[in-house]
């Protein structure tokens, strides 16, 4: 991303090789993301919630409408997350709903301003569509390096960084 949104993330799912997709990748359903459950980063109240755009043929993009299907949610008054490209008609949640953390909010799609399936996030400081990016830290994530993963608190993924949600233990 670049200007004002070169603090946003878009995110894919790879397989061990790094592929993001199986097969010809012509098809929403070759690649891994495809589908997949959205959460709600935190808790919070949703603001926006798009819905009705169509998911876009593989390589093609919308660019009437760019982020696609989204939702925005309100943490505090300066700091909203904005979720887009979600799945058509996938997205759960409403404007004025109250969500939680983990809490399903769509499915990852292809909508917008999207050549392939993949989730676009960021952090923003008003509730609008197309707002600029704030440039904010991953709270608790783990960093693939050489020989493993790293744990990282606190810090800036940075582009072509592969890292994963640490798994929760019940135990703690």
């Amino acid at each position: 991303h670049k200007d004002a949104w070169r603090h946003a993330w878009d995110f894919v799912i790879a397989d061990r090789n790094g592929e993001q997709y199986k097969g010809s990748g012509d098809f929403h359903e070759d690649y891994f993301c495809f589908g997949k459950a959205v959460l709600a980063p935190f808790d919070g109240t949703v603001v926006e919630a798009v819905n009705h755009i169509e998911d876009n043929v593989i390589s093609d993009v919308n660019t009437k409408e760019n982020w696609g299907n989204t939702v925005i949610i309100k943490h505090n008054d300066y700091l909203y997350a904005k979720l887009s490209h979600l799945k058509y008609h996938s997205v759960e949640v409403k404007a004025g709903d109250q969500v939680k953390k983990g809490q399903l909010l769509g499915r990852c799609g292809n909508s917008g301003r999207s050549p392939f399936p993949h989730l676009h996030f960021q952090f923003q400081v008003t509730p609008y569509i197309g707002s600029v990016t704030l440039d904010y830290p991953f709270g608790n994530f783990l960093l693939k390096e050489n020989k493993g993963y790293v744990q990282k608190n606190f810090e800036f993924p940075k582009k072509e960084d592969i890292v994963v949600n640490p798994a929760k233990n019940e135990w703690l």
